[in-house]
């Protein structure tokens, strides 16, 4: 299955530290109201063994967390029925309001499945101090 490894990247913008521990909920957004597209990501462990734990974000410091995306296009269409979207709908742990990442559909790339499929489409791990290591960032 198509999948792209990629990174969220969350970044204290106040100007006193902040406390995230966590998973970010991570779903894809269409049409001009913003709703909901498919199920939210499936939370999932990074698998090192190392588990959760609070990270502190001074002001201007950086937390990310692990995501996966997997291409709609890639799952058969009687499982999918795909359809356009317009980004990614973030709420970091612990939050309320929501974040958005503009990542539109492109051709056959990005879209999402308006049916609840066996496979996630989204897999998001829990945050982590600093960058990801190896994968690119959004947001």
């Amino acid at each position: 299955m198509s999948q792209d490894h990629t990174g969220l990247q969350l970044r204290n913008t106040g100007s006193s530290a902040c406390t995230l521990y966590g998973y970010p909920g991570v779903s894809w957004v269409a049409g001009a109201d913003g709703h909901q597209v498919g199920a939210a990501a499936v939370r999932e462990p990074d698998g090192s063994g190392g588990g959760q734990q609070a990270v502190t974000l001074a002001p201007g410091a950086l937390a990310s967390a692990p995501l996966d995306i997997v291409d709609a296009a890639a799952i058969p269409q009687a499982q999918c029925k795909p359809v356009p979207v317009r980004g990614l709908r973030i709420y970091p742990p612990g939050q309320r309001a929501a974040l958005f990442i503009p990542l539109p559909s492109a051709g056959d790339a990005y879209g999402e499945c308006s049916l609840v499929t066996k496979e996630p489409t989204l897999i998001v791990g829990y945050v982590q101090p600093g960058a990801q290591p190896g994968g690119g960032g959004l947001g």
